[in-house]
């Protein structure tokens, strides 16, 4: 998966945020009691994610939030990003195009 920090990242839309006295919660709404509880750097790291206008935006909140070498949190957040965009929680989103990389892929497919 090619990820620029220009592009920004959104929930799929079968995905979204939840808070109880438990934790913080990524719940699916399509498939009942596949929710994931998030510790609180993946609640950091998904809040400052969905939150952004850029990957780079996310980037240097966190950094300015936590004591973490840069390249560091660089390599955890694009390790990050893959994973939930693998587990479809988030897409990813060229922002000069407003596609998805899901999206952009199905273009080139159907060409």
């Amino acid at each position: 998966m090619n990820i620029s920090f220009t592009q920004k990242v959104s929930f799929t839309n079968d995905f979204f945020l939840a808070e109880d006295e438990g934790g913080i919660f990524v719940v699916n709404a399509e498939q009942e009691g596949e929710d994931f509880l998030l510790d609180d750097v993946a609640a950091q790291m998904l809040f400052a994610l969905i939150g952004s206008e850029s990957i780079q935006e996310a980037y240097e909140d966190i950094l300015e939030l936590e004591e973490v070498d840069p390249e560091v949190l660089k390599n955890d957040l694009l390790e990050y990003i893959e994973d939930l965009t693998n587990d479809g929680i988030i897409k990813v989103i060229d922002q000069k195009k407003g596609l998805s990389i899901a999206e952009e892929d199905e273009i080139y497919i159907n060409s």
